[in-house]
């Protein structure tokens, strides 16, 4: 049982790890800070779970840094290919997308990524593990199993959260999708004027669910910017356009408060002089 809970520290370490490697990767790229991963916390449990494979079976190959180095990254890249297909049957979505890139196998895996899980394969297994190791082996087993345990707890809520914000954001989408029909059935094409009416029902409607914020929404759009539902692309290209257009709205009326804030400050320092 021992092993279980070791075992369970180094993927939630790892997965720590891979969160603030992901976090600060995207902020190079980006140059903003988004949480990056599926769960709320701070941490990726795909990195997690590669980094188990690593330490579980490249043990024996640690004095061929090569083969290391190439089984790392067919480990790996195997594991966010089928992570990629087992969350589209699931959730009946698609979470992330390099079809764009170079040498990338259906959108699921690229070289680039390959590569990179490859050298933090190497990193882990020659660095960063016999570290971890040393320090996870050396607490006593009942801290070890106390802290695992609060720790699968907390994960565990994480997990029901975000499938619940999952679901809400479907139905939001439904609703959307099944709104927009009744509204097109409403006003046929031929009458006069129509599709402008439309138009700006629909652009109401749109406006109404988005405004409904729910900041786990927004955190799942902004972290997996190519996510999208089966059968609802236009209706999350939409909500996330009005997603857009409202924090601008907010991000506004807030430089304007402070900026008034400011004035008058200016004013009331001017009126004692």
């Amino acid at each position: 049982m021992s092993d279980f809970f070791t075992f369970f520290m180094y993927f939630f370490i790892y997965s720590v790890l891979g969160w603030c490697v992901e976090t600060l990767y995207c902020r190079m790229l980006d140059g903003k800070w988004t949480n990056r991963g599926f769960l709320f916390g701070p941490y990726c449990p795909i990195y997690g779970f590669g980094s188990l494979l690593i330490i579980t079976f490249l043990d024996n190959f640690i004095d061929s840094p090569i083969k290391v180095f190439f089984l790392g990254m067919i480990f790996t890249s195997t594991l966010e290919y089928i992570s990629s297909f087992i969350l589209e049957k699931m959730f009946n979505a698609k979470w992330w997308d390099y079809s764009k890139r170079k040498f990338n196998i259906n959108g699921r895996i690229c070289f680039l990524n390959s590569l990179e899980f490859a050298v933090l394969g190497m990193l882990l297994t020659y660095i960063i593990h016999p570290i971890i190791s040393g320090l996870i082996l050396s607490l006593p087993i009942e801290l070890l199993q106390l802290i695992s345990l609060a720790l699968i707890t907390i994960m565990g809520i994480d997990t029901g959260s975000t499938i619940a914000t999952l679901l809400n954001l479907k139905e939001r989408l439904a609703t959307l999708k099944e709104s927009a029909d009744n509204l097109i059935n409403k006003h046929p094409l031929h009458e006069k004027l129509s599709e402008l009416d439309i138009y700006r029902e629909l652009s109401e409607l749109r406006k109404n669910i988005a405004s409904r914020r729910n900041f786990q929404i927004e955190r799942l759009l902004e972290a997996f910017p190519d996510f999208e539902f089966k059968g609802f692309k236009s209706q999350i290209n939409e909500f996330k356009l009005e997603l857009h257009k409202i924090k601008n709205e907010i991000r506004m009326q807030k430089e304007n408060i402070k900026s008034k804030r400011k004035q008058a400050k200016l004013d009331k320092k001017n009126n004692k002089d």
